[in-house]
């Protein structure tokens, strides 16, 4: 489990393996779960095996709660608004599943994280950059696993959190908010130059903000609002437009938004450089919350400081559900490593065709639909897609993570801008926010540069090939990059429907961003895709074979 203040997450081991993965928000229809246990997906991730709480040997929790509470020394009154996580019978109450419950093992947070990358990546031995807001009481981890092992040898503290960091900047430009949209930030970043001062640089002794006034005396509750308080002043002091929140004229902080980011990397590649000194490694796993910061990882990749790289498609908390899952299962069976590599990632519920039909009689005055042999359902969609239409897809169990990867997504025609104006406008974004691809895994290397295989999960920038730019441009960014998703044969359908355009048009390139409405989680259910479906300008919405059409 995952559970705390946002992000909680409930997954399934069996035998060592991930069978299932929900996020509360999913099934809530709260964004991030915000102040929610993960009761719903618990019992979601139960009764898609057919099996009770009682049927499970064991429950892992990644965090301790118990210790960061302490350590951060709140007060009484602060202390009261964590304690709950504390208590099982928050998360686990006992009117839903009873009084004797399987023992529940805490894993401490940077080690769940360090296993949701290191136990799914198929590696036997890589290095490990953990890199998040904060856990217990560290921000930063650098470690190395070997023979099943996860060990640290590098820690750092939250008094120098990167990701306090680039929170914080974020919302000096405005564009952070409830549900921390930092992405935003990222992508505003590639519009500028980065000409501004920073308080971060790279340093050996742990001691990344020089030039701000000393905290490290303080304690951790304290000197979180101190450096809060020391960035809003610096950027203030330093940076154009040298005032905070306006987010009216947002385009007046790139320069800053790409003096953060370029400050952010310097820091990482730095950290990753320490990594192969003390390793000697060829491979390297990313998680925590700042590695969802594809650029980031883009400058990681073409550094070529590891051969290989591999970031989970659920790096922040929810993350930990899993990976404290996997260490709890290696801890009690001494399994050396998770033996399949994850290449996709439908972990979510799936709903079969009944399902759906039952759904759709109720919205027969709104909507029509047929039922296609799969082949005929890929090539009529891709057809559809090839004449402009936006297309709502809905395949299988839904995504693991917070990036659309072809199970509940929105999919256009990379072949005009004009699809990433729509499909914009649709989600209610900023139409300077890119749109990402994704592309048939044998086809990359004639798009893209770097390496494929680490980018299953959306979760690193590259180049887009020079003389591929004007083939796919509503997926180039302002900076001649994309964030591909590599889609293998074994995610079938998907596959299936690029294919299928690929065949038409000659692109193995789709537009894909996620299926939901502004302020709202991925849709889950055929209803969520439905309702979705009949609010926004999507033209056809396909669910499993079933192909939809408003009236």
């Amino acid at each position: 489990l995952n559970i705390g203040n946002h992000d909680s997450a409930a997954a399934l081991i069996k035998n060592g393996e991930v069978i299932r993965y929900i996020e509360q928000e999913r099934i809530s229809r709260n964004k991030m779960a915000l102040g929610e246990p993960p009761i719903d997906a618990i019992l979601a991730c139960l009764n898609s095996e057919g099996v009770s709480i009682h049927d499970i040997s064991a429950i892992s929790v990644g965090m301790d709660w118990q210790s960061r509470n302490n350590i951060y020394e709140m007060s009484e009154e602060e202390r009261d608004k964590y304690k709950k996580f504390e208590n099982k019978d928050w998360f686990l109450p006992s009117e839903i599943f009873g009084d004797k419950l399987p023992p529940v093992y805490i894993i401490k947070h940077h080690l769940a994280h360090a296993a949701s990358a290191y136990r799914l990546s198929g590696f036997k031995q890589c290095a490990i950059l953990v890199v998040d807001n904060r856990g217990e009481e560290f921000s930063t981890s650098l470690g190395v696993a070997k023979n099943g092992e996860i060990n640290f040898f590098k820690e750092i503290n939250i008094q120098n959190s990167l990701g306090l960091f680039y929170n914080r900047a974020a919302e000096f430009t405005g564009l952070y908010g409830k549900h921390r949209e930092v992405g935003k930030f990222m992508g505003l970043a590639s519009y500028g130059q980065p000409t501004m001062p920073m308080p971060l640089i790279p340093s050996r002794n742990k001691i990344l903000f020089a030039s701000l006034p000393n905290i490290e005396n303080e304690s951790i509750f304290n000197s979180l609002s101190l450096r809060k308080q020391q960035f809003k002043e610096y950027f203030e002091a330093n940076c154009f437009p040298y005032e905070t929140g306006n987010v009216e004229e947002i385009m007046s902080y790139a320069n800053f938004a790409a003096s953060v980011q370029k400050a952010l990397e310097d820091v990482l590649i730095d950290f990753v450089k320490e990594l192969k000194e003390f390793s000697d490694i060829d491979n390297l796993v990313l998680a925590g919350g700042v590695a969802l910061n594809c650029s980031a990882n883009g400058k990681i990749e073409k550094s070529g400081i590891f051969k290989n790289i591999f970031i989970p498609p659920f790096p922040s908390d929810s993350g930990t559900a899993i990976g404290s899952a996997l260490e709890v299962y290696h801890q009690l069976y001494a399994k050396e490593e998770v033996s399949k590599t994850l290449r996709v990632a439908g972990l979510g519920i799936s709903y079969t065709q009944h399902d759906t039909i039952l759904v759709l009689e109720n919205y027969k005055d709104r909507i029509r639909y047929s039922i296609l042999k799969e082949n005929e359902m890929f090539d009529s969609v891709a057809k559809e897609i090839s004449e402009g239409k936006i297309i709502g897809w809905v395949q299988e169990g839904f995504e693991a993570g917070p990036r659309a990867l072809g199970y509940r997504s929105i999919l256009a025609d990379p072949r005009t801008r004009r699809s990433l104006i729509k499909l914009n406008l649709i989600k209610e974004r900023e139409m300077w926010r890119p749109i990402a691809p994704s592309i048939l895994q044998e086809q990359y290397s004639n798009f893209f540069e770097g390496n494929a295989d680490s980018k299953y999960f959306m979760n690193v920038a590259t180049i887009v090939k020079e003389d591929k730019r004007k083939n796919i441009p509503a997926v180039v960014h302002v900076d001649y990059t994309a964030r591909p998703q590599v889609v293998p044969q074994k995610h079938h359908k998907y596959y299936g429907l690029i294919s299928a355009f690929f065949k038409l048009t000659g692109v193995p390139v789709l537009c894909n961003t996620s299926f939901n409405s502004r302020g709202m989680p991925l849709v889950n259910t055929p209803k969520d895709a439905i309702d979705c479906f009949l609010e926004r300008q999507i033209d056809v919405l396909v669910i499993g074979n079933i192909v939809i059409k408003k009236v």
